[in-house]
């Protein structure tokens, strides 16, 4: 029986005081968030065992990440910072961040574990050697300033920007919860269609095969920069994207949680 997970985890801030809201399209054929409730941003897709694992191995871990990531992207550090455009000056244990993502992209989108049963049965059973699918990527990205008080949790959603410069954005699953926005993404998209919108965000799809203890790694040395990423849904161009959902009544029926920070 499916159980509520918190995604991202609690211990990184969400909390009750974050507002959740369904997506719902009202009589005008109109997107627009719904009730909202307070009790933070969760999804009903992992089982017992499986949240509980999470929780007990990877939720702290990923909660004093995101903790160090906001501690250093802060304006006082930015301005700080001796080189612009290096990411943060942050230590942190990737393969505990990664499959904390992981888990909780499963729960946002069941169907990857028949996607990629390799990668699920290894994240279950703890494998010290993940098999790593291929023509996947694991994306990172700073959210930006301006939306720091915003949350989404997406799956079975694809949009293309067709006006002006043509964009595309397939992910299998998503999450934004300030300061970070993950995307699990397929790498082999057709270029006619336009150019993927996730491409210059970080790739941490090899921080899954970090060795469990390795638990003070130097961000600076996985990645180059870590960019700021605006989510379609979320940006004033919302309107110039077209939207593409998986089949409803079945495991891949689109999913989307909004959230409302403090």
């Amino acid at each position: 029986m499916p159980t509520k997970a918190h995604v991202p985890p609690q211990a990184s801030g969400n909390t009750s005081a974050v507002k959740r809201a369904p997506d719902v399209i009202d009589q005008g054929g109109v997107r627009r968030q719904g009730r909202w409730s307070d009790g933070g941003m969760w999804v009903r897709g992992l089982c017992g065992d499986c949240n509980n694992l999470a929780g007990s191995l990877y939720d702290k871990a990923y909660a004093d990440f995101a903790r160090q990531v906001a501690l250093m992207t802060s304006p006082f550090a930015k301005r700080m910072q001796i080189i612009r455009s290096e990411p943060p000056a942050v230590f942190f244990a990737p393969q505990l961040v990664a499959k904390c993502v992981l888990y909780g992209m499963f729960g946002i989108h069941p169907r990857l574990r028949v996607l990629f049963p390799e990668l699920a049965d290894d994240l279950v059973h703890q494998a010290e050697h993940i098999r790593w699918p291929g023509k996947v990527a694991l994306k990172l990205g700073l959210t930006t300033p301006d939306l720091d008080h915003r949350g989404l949790l997406t799956s079975g959603v694809s949009m293309m920007k067709v006006l002006g410069r043509r964009l595309v954005h397939f992910p299998f699953a998503e999450i934004v919860f300030p300061p970070l926005v993950w995307a699990l993404v397929p790498i082999d998209n057709t270029p006619e269609l336009g150019a993927d919108d996730t491409q210059y965000l970080t790739d941490a799809s090899s921080w899954v095969r970090y060795s469990r203890d390795r638990t003070s790694v130097d961000l600076r040395s996985l990645t180059r920069n870590l960019p700021t990423f605006t989510h379609p849904m979320l940006s004033l161009e919302r309107g110039s994207w077209t939207e593409l959902h998986g089949e409803a009544g079945t495991d891949a029926e689109p999913v989307m949680v909004h959230g409302k920070l403090p």
